[in-house]
């Protein structure tokens, strides 16, 4: 049976690029995913979602207490409780714990799509440094598509609040309201593309960067550099501009990128981390 390592660095190499897998590594490859059946917690998982949009309910909404989930889905206990750990790990409920808690709907945040993906990126032997260049792309593509976004009203209202200079306030002394507000104006980007698949996958690269970046170093000494970058874009978007607004955006990712490749040093080769 051929190697598959050495099979994957075969396709790198004839794609024109050298990848050996780090030590320990697992190539890339199709398993018996596709066509998996899913077990019983993940088709309680799968139901529930569906009971939230079809009954319409909204991030805080209470959900069925268990039993009488339980009598619903017409399952065991622990294939509830597992679905519902499913659901809780994604942040698409949280669960309250103590007299009156129970599930209750959560939020549609890529962050959490993001942070499962490391688990696979660390696997797979993927760096840092290979997750800034998948960030550049995908911040690029999310801006050019929404400079292309053909409702004009829509797009200058969405970039209003990042056109002046002064929009952006004073960096926030709390570092995570810090990193939400600047995420916020890529979130804002990314809602303008109008396909929620595009706009969920695109950010999540991003959001690791962000994630990991406050967690190891303090992003808000680019507090002046990240309000300036986003003035510019919103102008371009704003404007419909969309090889003006890949090209800045290109630029503004690059500032940042160079910065966090400065303070990681060497570290900037070592896979990437699920925190």
């Amino acid at each position: 049976m051929p190697d598959r390592r050495n099979a994957t660095a075969s396709r790198s190499r004839a794609a024109g690029r050298d990848l050996p897998l780090s030590r320990g590594c697992i190539a890339i490859g199709s398993g018996n995913a596709v066509m998996r059946s899913l077990k019983t917690s993940e088709k309680v998982a799968r139901d529930i979602v569906h009971d939230i949009i079809s009954n319409g309910l909204q991030p805080g909404d209470g959900l069925p207490s268990e039993a009488a989930m339980l009598r619903q889905y017409e399952v065991s206990r622990e294939s509830l409780r597992e679905g519902l750990r499913l659901l809780e790990v994604q942040g698409l409920i949280t669960i309250r714990r103590g007299p009156g808690g129970g599930p209750v709907v959560g939020t549609v945040d890529p962050a959490n799509l993001g942070r499962v993906s490391t688990l696979y990126f660390h696997m797979a032997g993927a760096t840092y440094d290979e997750l800034f260049d998948a960030w550049s792309l995908a911040e690029c593509t999310l801006a050019e598509l929404a400079a292309r976004n053909p409702d004009r009203e829509a797009r200058a209202v969405a970039m209003a609040p990042y056109l002046e200079p002064t929009a952006e306030h004073v960096a926030s002394e709390d570092l995570e309201e810090f990193v939400q507000e600047q995420g916020g104006f890529h979130g804002v980007v990314a809602s303008l593309v109008s396909n929620r698949v595009l706009e969920l996958i695109l950010q999540t690269m991003g959001l690791i960067v962000s994630h990991h970046v406050a967690s190891t170093d303090d992003p808000r000494v680019l507090h002046d550099l990240l309000a300036e970058g986003h003035r510019r874009l919103a102008k371009e978007i704003a404007a419909g501009h969309p090889r003006a607004a890949r090209m800045l955006m290109e630029e503004h990712i690059g500032e940042i990128s160079a910065y966090n490749r400065e303070r990681l040093g060497s570290k900037i080769d070592d896979l990437i981390e699920w925190h």
